[in-house]
């Protein structure tokens, strides 16, 4: 298909129902002839550079479609006032009903982007605007507020919620607000600076109490983000936050997520009930593709292993790019062009360790699980051991430091799976090994770890981390999870949050039971390979330390030593549970 010439039109004005203006940077082909229209709503400024592998937005425009990109309300060209999550079903569907009028648009609209940018999908579908036919929400938020957006395990998500705050949303705030006095401006923006540095070297999250903080952070950090750490799982704002895709849409959806994404849940988890829908006859079948991604790296490629250049939005598989198969795709859905995706599996996975993608159908179950059970001298058999324990001694002054992991921490923590020798050598990170694979194993699907512990504070916290070792020795993280002690009972089982129970301490030296979910992997062990799983107590700056005094790292700076005892045997099972594929 020959590429049309695109026409690009700076600060479209969308006005709203209450006056408000949105702007929008439009890319369309120069005809005028009508157009699907593709919809993209973003707070981080329309006109920043798109990823052109995720999407380009000129050749998407030149192969056939409107494309538009919109500032959030209140956000860099647009007008009004930004709070976030709360404008965006009403201002999205208004939005969709005029895009869907214009004079070179053929009156259809689907929407796409990534991250904020698809929960402003959700939320606008679930007023069912005029027009809307096709969502395509990557990395996407939404039914995970308690289980790793905001919240994991009873723990409050610091390095992540703060970095959002900082690096996403700040800047523009501090500039916005004082737009009226370029003195003021000039100094905020510096304090800004200055604050970046900190969270760059990490030692802003260093703070005890973490309101401490409050001084050196702008109006938009102090209204939205610090609050949330001294608050607890299942608030309001998490019911906000998990309502953005609360109920399935009657419509086509493609679905794109990472196995490191802070949101890998929440993406498998609307895929599922969009699969679900589907059954029903109310609405088309989803896709679904995961890669070996983070929320910012869709590469494949990291600091201590690249899982190759197919691995890349840009390669999939010799399918072409992230932005041609949304071109692909949105022609299938939007155009009557099925044939377009015929070379496109309906779910598109990378299986890690393997280095290979797989096509199914749909998202397949596991074929079994398999469980490894902590013993003695650090061994992971497959029976439970004889009776016994190991000790080790948490300072919260002397936390753990994040080494990888399903993270977007601003600076000096990169996310992703990354080598473990430093963190294994401390004392205070157990290690649990199997020996050596005598076939491969893939690893596919849920994996939970349930234990048993005791410790002598009244609170703490307890960190599980799965690992592959290598045949030369090395380490790498592949998923982790955490259980804040005083929150067991809201977690006990899947170790996924359930409303309902009320946070409680523990009794010094009594021995709980704990669940810990590390979400979902597709990792294949090849034969000579073993598995790990690390014990600890601490993961910073990913999770606020627990002070091991009952209390909040938000409001005191008092601390404790806790000895910790992790038990196992036939009485105390504890062990990890995973999918086999």
């Amino acid at each position: 298909m020959t590429a049309r010439p695109v026409l690009i039109e700076q600060d479209v004005e969308t006005p709203l129902p209450d006056g408000t203006v949105l702007r929008s940077t439009v890319y369309r082909p120069a005809d005028g002839e009508p157009c699907p229209v593709l919809l993209t709503r973003t707070p981080y400024g329309r006109d920043l550079a798109v990823n052109s592998a995720y999407f380009n937005p000129t050749t998407v425009a030149a192969a056939g479609y409107v494309v538009i990109m919109q500032d959030c309300r209140g956000r860099f060209g647009s007008d009004g006032d930004f709070d976030p999550s709360v404008n965006e079903a009403s201002d999205g569907a208004a939005t969709v009903e005029w895009a869907a009028r214009l004079p070179y648009a053929n009156g259809s609209v689907g929407m796409w982007g990534r991250s904020y940018f698809a929960e402003t999908q959700w939320r606008a579908a679930s007023l069912a605007p005029a027009g809307l036919a096709a969502l395509a929400p990557g990395i996407s938020a939404g039914a995970n507020a308690n289980n790793g957006s905001l919240y994991r395990g009873g723990a409050v998500e610091l390095g992540c919620r703060f970095s959002w705050g900082h690096a996403s949303a700040s800047a523009n705030e501090v500039l916005r607000e004082f737009s009226e006095d370029a003195e003021r401006q000039g100094k905020e923006f510096q304090s800004w600076l200055d604050l970046d540095r900190s969270f760059a070297g990490g030692d802003a999250f260093d703070a005890l109490p973490l309101s401490d903080l409050s001084a050196r952070l702008g109006t938009f950090m102090n209204r939205h983000i610090l609050p949330s750490a001294g608050e607890s799982p299942g608030n309001g704002f998490t019911r906000l936050w998990d309502e953005t895709s609360a109920k399935p849409v009657p419509l086509p959806t493609l679905h794109i997520g990472g196995w490191f994404d802070i949101f890998c849940p929440s993406t498998l988890a609307q895929y599922a009930m969009q699969l679900a829908h589907s059954r029903t006859g109310a609405a088309p079948v989803p896709r679904l593709i995961m890669g070996p991604w983070t929320h910012t790296n869709f590469s494949g490629g990291y600091a201590d292993v690249n899982f190759g250049v197919n691995a890349a939005a840009s390669v999939l598989n010799g399918l072409g790019d992230l932005s041609g198969l949304h071109t692909a795709w949105f022609d299938a859905v939007l155009k009557d062009r099925p044939e377009s995706m015929d070379r496109v599996p309906a779910v598109l996975l990378y299986f890690m360790g393997e280095n290979q993608w797989r096509g199914f159908d749909e998202l397949p179950s596991p074929n079994s699980q398999r469980s490894w059970f902590l013993g003695a001298d650090g061994t992971l058999m497959d029976t439970p051991a004889s009776g016994g324990s190991i000790e080790y001694d948490y300072d919260p002054l002397d936390p753990v430091p994040t080494v990888g992991g399903a993270t977007m921490i601003h600076g000096a923590f990169p996310a992703g799976p990354a080598k473990q020798h430093d963190v294994e050598a401390r004392a205070d990170v157990l290690t649990f090994t199997t020996e050596e694979f005598e076939e491969p194993v893939t690893l596919f699907g849920e994996v939970t770890a349930t234990f048993f512990a005791a410790s002598t504070a009244v609170d703490t916290d307890f960190v599980v981390r799965l690992c592959r070792v290598a045949p030369d020795g090395t380490s790498l993280s592949i998923a982790d999870g955490i259980v804040r002690a005083s929150w067991r009972d809201s977690h006990a089982g899947t170790g996924l949050f359930q409303p309902g129970h009320a946070p409680s301490p523990i009794e010094p030296g009594r021995a709980y039971e704990y669940s810990v979910s590390l979400w979902q992997t597709a990792y294949t062990f090849a034969a000579g390979d073993r598995l790990r799983v690390q014990v600890t107590s601490s993961c910073h700056p990913r999770w606020d330390r627990n002070l091991n005094t009952g209390r909040l790292a938000y409001d005191s700076a008092e601390t404790m030593v806790a000895r910790q005892t992790i038990l196992f045997g036939e009485d105390h099972p504890s062990r990890l549970t995973a999918g086999i594929l």
